[in-house]
């Protein structure tokens, strides 16, 4: 789907339709990524676009990636590279509302550098309104914009160099002394201060052969390795100031010294500048001095080089601290810069290849100067797996980048942006691996200072979902930005056409688009006064479809409404029910034209469902009026309707000699296994291994681990560890069907969202979230006392009541009364 709005022009006239960019009919394959089945793209600011992708990699399997390309050269949208205190770590979130607190308007944002995780420190430069926020650890490039906004890619070899004047003890003979103290008053005898007594009294002493230390006023030059760094191995000489943090956070018995710029902008190094400052005090064995808005600190490791050195300078003396771009290059032009974790790209070549899995975060820079910020999900079955460096650098090269360079990815990769009409402030728009934004260091934002007025100047249209069966409806909504891309009313009512449309597409006034009977892409025009806007939709029949039943159990004479999701490849596309062929076994019942199933009232019938779609058939099993398994010690128990409809599924078995055990506790294999008997017809033997040592393949569960595993249901123990023969715990039991729900795009109700339990404290963290869902959907409860005991063994009667309670769910039944 493509959006784009047309700005208002002169009255009475329509600016011409301008789309956002080519609708992917079918599918296009672009290298990297595979084939992409569809792409949106919404203009968030002037000549500044959003795009989202979802894709197919050949051996990965579905990818979503967001972009935006800007041009900032010369323009009023400005990089803004944020950095905050250097040892400080944010979310994107904050940076975007740090950033509008401030004055700025966000449009669009990204995480960025590798960074330490323990101290918050960046791998490489960082430059921010052409101050130097912090060396690196590690330097090598950074993507740098001048004062004109112009990108390039920087090879950083900046040199950090301390000049100043230290006092060097000498000993020397007295006589020496005297000479010397007499024509230089500035030579300090050994107590630090000037010569004294008479010269009767220092010539005798010289006779006798004394000898005395002087300390010699003396120039001092040195390289500083690492500014807002902390300290490590290398013993280098350290920089700080503010930016770092409210003091050195040493913790080492270190040499520090005390440096005052005069003020806090003074106390800013710019690459091709130098710092004039004055020496205020030498902390000898001291360490985390604190650092004023004014100063800065020199540090060394007590067993540092260059610990006695700074030691001796001299209270009251002045040092220079000079930064140079020893590459001779444009750094000392830089206003903004970012350092990068990998060049992936340059000078027609690919750098640093690299097959591992990950989602991503990459910038790229095209032929004539705009840049990409780009971020590819991962790590997520049914949403993204992510890519590999190679392939992520073939996809940017794909969309026309002749630069490309990779920044922090993981659970860090994150972009914001604020799309056109929708958001008023640029919000989160990919799905993190870790479920939430992670703090990291610093990230590139695109901001620009003002506001718009309230005039509508441009439209914005969307579409429900980008992609339609024929005659499948999809709704269309209609935005209005002013002049700045902001939000504002729309005064006036949408007119919607059909837009130079060659298929039997159909568009109402409200909105409502019904797809034609031919593949293609339908253009719909939507006006209000003198704006227009375009929007794009494709209309696939070359589709797959599974049902939300894949096997029905059913009272005599109920009702069952079975349902159908359909995809494009890896996307989802408009359908309806209507659009299938429904017909089923006479036997069993009666199914309607959208698939609603009435059972015959009889009871022990059994027979299919068959669902079909140009020429593909489903079929789902169906039982009517199902039996109850009984076994030998479940006659009388609280959970003998569970465990005996299951049973008759074959997804739970007895324990030998007709027992059951329900009271008895069941392992992680054995609930796993019972998830994956809920689908029908599932082959898990296909499966991949997972490679977890303790799960042999000579092992009954070896198959559905591997297939849990895979589809991300369950995580092991370690990374070689799975520990099927462990017993499961009721919130272990929670988060394994809550994974089991999205994997097979189950949404839970919410009927239960007022429990609370005594012990919700001592439910874990990483299990917090699945155990609400689950409980809020009435799947789990806890105990009469009120409690959950998430730590708790769960029983096999448990585990058969709340697997019974989620197909139950699924299957859309109702349990008989």
């Amino acid at each position: 789907m493509a959006f784009k709005s047309s700005r208002k022009v002169t009255a009475g006239v329509l600016a011409a339709a301008m789309l956002a960019g080519t609708f992917l009919t079918g599918f296009t394959y672009q290298d990297g990524i595979g084939n992409v089945y569809y792409e949106t793209k919404s203009e968030i600011y002037n000549d500044t676009y959003f795009y989202e992708q979802l894709a197919g990699h050949s051996v990965n399997g579905i990818e979503r990636a967001y972009y935006v390309h800007a041009n900032t050269a010369n323009t009023d949208l400005i990089p803004y590279v944020f950095e905050g205190e250097v040892t400080g770590m944010y979310t994107m979130n904050t940076m975007v509302s740090t950033l509008e607190a401030q004055g700025y308007k966000v449009v669009a944002g990204i995480n960025g550098d590798l960074y330490d995780m323990a101290s918050g420190t960046p791998k490489g430069l960082t430059i921010h309104n052409g101050k130097v926020k912090t060396s690196g650890y590690a330097p090598e490039y950074v993507i740098s914009f001048n004062h004109n906004g112009e990108a390039t890619l920087e090879n950083v070899n900046v040199g950090y160099t301390l000049k100043g004047t230290i006092n060097v003890p000498t000993v020397v003979p007295v006589d020496q002394v005297v000479n010397q103290t007499m024509t230089d008053p500035n030579v300090q005898a050994n107590n630090g201060q000037t010569s004294g007594g008479t010269v009767d009294q220092t010539l005798q002493s010289a006779a006798a052969g004394a000898t005395q230390t002087i300390y010699v006023p003396t120039e001092y030059t040195a390289q500083i390795g690492y500014f807002n760094v902390p300290h490590g191995g290398a013993k280098a000489l350290h920089l700080f100031n503010r930016q770092y943090a409210s003091s050195t956070k040493t913790s080492q018995t270190s040499v520090e010294v005390i440096l005052d710029a005069g003020s806090a902008e003074y106390a800013e190094p710019s690459v091709g500048g130098t710092i004039t400052a004055t020496v205020v005090e030498v902390r000898n064995g001291n360490f985390n001095t604190p650092i004023g808005d004014n100063q800065l600190v020199l540090s060394a490791a007590g067993d540092s080089p260059y610990a006695v050195p700074i030691s001796q300078l001299v209270p009251g003396s002045t040092v220079e601290i000079s930064v140079d771009d020893w590459s001779g290059g444009n750094l000392r032009n830089s206003a903004e810069a970012l350092g990068v974790y990998y060049v992936l790209y340059k000078d027609g070549q690919y750098v640093t290849p690299g097959t591992n899995v990950n989602p991503r975060t990459v910038i790229g820079i095209k032929p004539d100067g705009s840049i990409l910020l780009y971020v590819l999900d991962g790590r997520q079955a049914n949403i993204s797996a992510g890519l590999g460096l190679t392939d992520v650098a073939k996809h940017l090269v794909a969309l026309g980048c002749t630069t490309v360079v990779n920044m922090d990815g993981g659970g860090s990769s994150v972009i914001n942006a604020r799309k056109g009409g929708l958001d008023a402030n640029a919000i989160q728009k990919n799905s993190p691996s870790g479920g939430t934004q992670r703090k990291t260091t610093n990230g590139l934002l695109l901001v620009y200072k003002g506001g718009g007025g309230s005039e509508a100047e441009n439209l914005h249209t969307y579409a429900a979902q980008p992609l339609a069966m024929p005659g499948a409806d999809i709704q269309l909504t209609t935005y209005a930005t002013n002049e700045s891309y902001e939000p504002v009313s729309l005064r006036r009512t949408v007119e919607y056409t059909m837009d130079n449309d060659d298929t039997d597409s159909t568009v109402d006034q409200n909105g409502l688009f019904t797809a034609g009977s031919s593949a293609g892409t339908a253009t719909v025009a939507a006006e209000s006064g003198s704006i227009k806007t375009t929007v794009q939709i494709g209309i696939e029949k070359d589709i797959t479809f599974t049902t939300n039943v894949q096997n029905l159990v059913i009272d005599p004479g109920k009702t069952s409404d079975v349902n159908v999701t359909a995809k494009f490849g890896y996307a989802p596309i408009a359908s309806k029910d209507s659009l299938y062929k429904w017909s089923c076994d006479p036997a069993i019942g009666t199914i309607d034209a959208n698939g609603l199933f009435t059972a015959t009232s009889e009871s022990g019938l059994a027979g299919n469902i068959y669902v079909e779609y140009n020429g593909t058939i489903k079929t789902i099993p169906v039982q009517v009026g199902a039996s109850v398994v009984d076994f030998a010690d479940t006659n009388t128990h609280w959970a003998r309707e569970y465990i005996g409809r299951l049973a008759a599924r074959g997804i739970v078995n007895g324990m030998g000699n007709n027992y059951y055990l329900p009271d008895d506790s069941l392992t992680r294999a054995q609930f796993l296994t019972m998830l994956a008997k809920t689908i029908y017809g599932l082959d898990t033997k296909q499966t991949v291994a997972a490679g977890f040592t303790d799960v042999p393949e000579s092992e009954w569960f070896y198959s559905y681990v591997n297939w849990g595993f895979a589809n991300g249901i369950v995580k092991g123990i370690d990374e070689t560890t799975f520990a099927p023969n462990e017993k499961i715990t009721r919130e272990q039991m929670a988060i394994m069907m809550n994974n089991f729900a999205n994997y097979t795009s189950l949404v839970l109700p919410e009927t239960n969202t007022s429990v609370n339990f005594t012990d919700a404290a001592v439910i874990s963290p990483w299990a917090t979230e699945s155990v609400t869902k689950i409980v809020s959907s009435g799947i789990m409860g806890g105990y009469p006392e009120g409690n959950y005991i998430p730590q708790g063994n769960a029983t096999r009667a448990e585990a058969a009541t709340v697997v019974y309670k989620m197909i139950n769910i699924r299957d859309n039944i109702a349990k008989n009364k």
